[in-house]
């Protein structure tokens, strides 16, 4: 009778132990790494100065701004951008379109994921901006093809009126003006943001970038406002192809 009592004991124990996960070590699970919280994301918003931003820090950090002010392309920034807990800082290049200078710049701040940022740039300019949500869209060559109407600048040419053509399978064609033409590539980044990768390449004597010249860089697209924004630079990350343009 003892030893029926001490078996029944023991199956008692084992049934407790599975029912609270412990026994048998083939059936525990490894802990899954919580996602690192970054700055990434599509910001939208205006420095102390008044001066409009657009600002896209992308999954590996690289960072991309165009500044506007009063309805036209003030500068450009081209950086990268590391993360730490709410706390962001980084490092790059500034484009000042009106004074055509080049400047390395430096610039810290704070954000909350995925609602809003603020930076304070070594110039002593400081942004604050809201988040896009429809970053978070994969961007689509269907939604974004069509003809553009705007303006375009580099460092070194005036702003002037650009029309841009893209391509339900991505081809980026920019017509003939003041004897500069370009022809390129538009193609979703494969992070599944709403991001294009571009590539341009001028073709004429009057090229600001020089005749052959190519330029890569990254594009947006607002489905909501039709509104296309690119910003792509040269090999040496000096000078480059800023575009405003609405269907």
């Amino acid at each position: 009778m003892k030893t029926m009592k001490t078996r029944m004991a023991a199956i008692a124990a084992s049934a407790v132990l599975a029912a609270c996960g412990g026994g048998d070590d083939s059936t525990t699970t490894t802990p899954t790494t919580p996602t690192a919280v970054t700055a990434e994301g599509f910001w939208s918003g205006s420095t102390t100065t008044g001066v409009g931003v657009s600002l896209a820090i992308l999954e590996n950090g690289e960072t991309w701004g165009i500044y506007t002010s009063g309805g036209g392309i003030a500068g450009a920034l081209y950086g990268n951008t590391r993360s730490s807990g709410n706390s962001l800082s980084g490092s790059g290049s500034d484009f000042n379109i009106p004074s055509r200078t080049t400047a390395s710049a430096t610039y810290s701040g704070t954000f909350s994921p995925k609602s809003s940022i603020s930076v304070n740039t070594s110039g002593g300019v400081s942004f604050t901006g809201s988040y896009r949500t429809d970053y978070d869209q994969p961007a689509s060559l269907a939604a974004v093809a069509g003809s553009f109407s705007g303006v375009g600048v580099s460092g070194s040419s005036p702003v002037q009126g650009v029309s841009v053509t893209i391509s339900p399978t991505g081809i980026v064609t920019v017509p003939a003006s003041l004897g500069c033409s370009a022809s390129g590539s538009a193609a979703p980044r494969a992070s599944g943001k709403n991001i294009f990768n571009v590539s341009v390449t001028f073709s004429g004597s009057t090229c600001a970038l020089g005749n052959g010249a190519t330029a890569t860089g990254v594009a947006y697209y607002d489905a909501a406002t039709q509104d296309l924004l690119v910003l792509a630079l040269n090999s040496a990350k000096t000078d480059g192809f800023i575009y405003i343009g609405s269907k």
